[in-house]
């Protein structure tokens, strides 16, 4: 099932060359994306991909959009997001497809989080525990560890300081529970 079919940016050109998004797409000559089961949008850093993904998202209301209404050019974002348009596929009985509930735009920002979330208190919780058996724990304390004051300040106080983590595997379990059939997303 497609349920977005294409996407029209605005045509309107702008002469201030720092009105975000119109400067984004302003070299462009094709106006329109036309979209199949899955689409993938590519290029370089800056290029556009991300605000482009966050222009559809506001367009068609989807849970993750962000907006630029908080700063001066503002305006011109929900004023450009106004003027694209966009076209919905067809059902299997040939009826215009609707954007299901559930859909979402989910950002490479939502991952790393995700993945800073959950991979890293368990992986410090288990390193946390593996190092007081390894100084002669016994085990009957294991269960009072986990659950005191102690372990949990400790784990607070790491993450604070750790890095982020990044692993594809991590990401794909978060998608595999965000990801509901019969939706559209937008990553």
């Amino acid at each position: 099932m497609i349920y977005l079919s294409s996407f029209l940016l605005s045509e309107r050109t702008v002469k201030n060359p720092n009105l975000y998004p119109y400067h984004v797409f302003a070299k462009m000559t094709e106006r329109a994306l036309l979209f199949g089961p899955i689409t993938i949008l590519y290029g370089g850093n800056a290029s556009g991909k991300s605000t482009m993904l966050n222009i559809i998202a506001n367009k068609l209301k989807l849970q993750g959009q962000e907006c630029a209404a908080c700063n001066m050019f503002g305006s011109y974002f929900t004023q450009f997001i106004e003027e694209c348009r966009y076209s919905v596929g067809e059902e299997e009985d040939g009826s215009a497809a609707r954007i299901p509930k559930g859909s979402r735009y989910i950002k490479s920002e939502d991952i790393l989080y995700e993945i800073k979330k959950i991979q890293q208190e368990q992986v410090l919780e288990e390193g946390y525990i593996y190092e007081h058996i390894r100084r002669g724990m016994p085990k009957e304390r294991r269960g009072e560890l986990k659950s005191s004051w102690q372990m949990r300040k400790a784990i607070e106080n790491m993450i604070f300081c750790q890095e982020k983590y990044s692993n594809g595997e991590t990401t794909l379990q978060m998608l595999e529970d965000y990801m509901e059939p019969d939706a559209l997303y937008l990553r």
